[in-house]
């Protein structure tokens, strides 16, 4: 488990690389008055990629919007993909008296490792992660970003209904995001009028998979759905390529980011894909965030992918609970459970005491990549 502490968006660069090579960086103090946030971030591991873009997100909201009067201040720990490291970087941040606030930069299965002891400490988190578990029940300090695993997969449901397929396979991980996703989408099998056909489950960290693939396409699917995310999505969409499947492939939004489009040889390469993806993955062309998204884009200087808008909208959370409290961990808390509507790129993001998940159905729409853009489906 890797330190590193800095402030502001400027060293993120360096910063990352100096985590990656298990160094420390520190800056000098500014005269503003400074706001302390912890960050347990994927920044090694299989989870790498998305954990970069949703930095590159965030650092464009600090750049474009920020804290105003606050200096903000980052004590990021690595837990390289682990849910046990991930644990005790939390348990590290939340221990220190200055850390007011705490983000979750990690997938699904780290998210959770910290869930059922977050209370002890009695600091605010905003953490990544589409398992539904991670807003449902809530626990009173976390707050959750992206929709649940229900609401991504009931517009990806829908989308199937309409096009008449009645087939489904699915290939996802063994971890607790791939397998609450992979219920889901059996359990909607019987209302939406699909069988699936092949179920196919892979570890994180695999390197190879072949084997999954072969009996997906020997089960001749008419659509073909993969939870895969991080270093994994980009092998199983290569070994997808390689063996020739013709069945459309659906990807998770956790999937689709710079790092993949990169690795396959560029956005283009995966034309047709789809995605049940949130609706910030498009241009938002109405209201503020609108003018979110612009500033997004103009700062990142190319279209954002959805780990980037996610980033953004962390910040956009962040501000909001720092606008409307006193800064002190308690009223921080309250002050995000209090959010309504809340206007963000991805869409309006609500928290209840019965309720953290944050965006819902509202933030999610069917998309598909034509020339290495994605957009919404006809």
């Amino acid at each position: 488990m890797t330190r590193i502490s800095m402030l502001g968006a400027p060293i993120l660069a360096a910063g990352l690389a100096v985590v990656a090579a298990g160094l420390t960086v520190s800056h000098p103090a500014m005269a503003q008055q400074e706001f302390h946030v912890g960050v347990v971030a994927s920044v090694t591991g299989p989870f790498a990629s998305p954990t970069k873009d949703t930095f590159d997100g965030f650092y464009a909201w600090e750049k474009t919007r920020g804290l105003p009067g606050k200096k903000i201040v980052l004590e990021i720990l690595d837990d390289e993909t682990n849910p046990v490291n991930s644990a005790n970087a939390f348990r590290k941040l939340a221990g220190e008296p200055q850390i007011q606030l705490i983000i979750q930069n990690t997938n699904s299965s780290s998210a959770l490792a910290s869930k059922s002891f977050a209370s002890e400490y009695k600091v605010p988190i905003i953490t990544g992660g589409g398992l539904d578990a991670l807003g449902i029940p809530p626990n009173p300090w976390m707050f959750k970003v992206a929709p649940s695993s229900s609401d991504s997969l009931r517009a990806l449901a829908v989308y199937i209904q309409k096009k008449g397929y009645k087939r489904v396979a699915h290939i996802y991980g063994t971890d607790a995001y791939g397998q609450n996703e992979h219920a889901i989408i059996d359990g909607f099998a019987a209302q939406y009028g699909y069988t699936m056909v092949a179920e196919e489950s892979f570890a994180i960290d695999d390197t190879n998979f072949t084997a999954q693939w072969a009996k997906i396409k020997a089960a001749n699917p008419d659509i073909v759905y993969s939870s895969a995310s991080g270093r994994g999505a980009i092998l199983s969409f290569k070994t997808y390529k390689q063996l020739g499947v013709t069945a459309p492939l659906a990807a998770s939004a956790a999937g689709v980011g710079a790092a993949f489009f990169q690795a396959i040889g560029g956005a283009k390469e995966a034309d047709g894909m789809l995605s049940p993806t949130q609706r910030g993955t498009f241009a938002v062309t109405t209201g503020p965030s609108a003018q979110y998204y612009a500033a997004l884009e103009k700062e990142l200087g190319h279209t954002p992918v959805y780990f980037q808008v996610f980033g953004y909208d962390i910040g956009l959370i962040l501000e909001a609970a720092v606008a409307n409290s006193d800064g002190t961990r308690q009223g921080l808390r309250d002050a995000l459970e209090k959010l309504k509507d809340l206007p963000c790129i991805n869409g309006p993001v609500t928290y209840t005491p019965e309720n953290h998940t944050g965006n819902d159905y509202r933030a999610v729409a069917m998309g598909i990549l034509k020339d290495g853009v994605m957009v919404p489906v006809e």
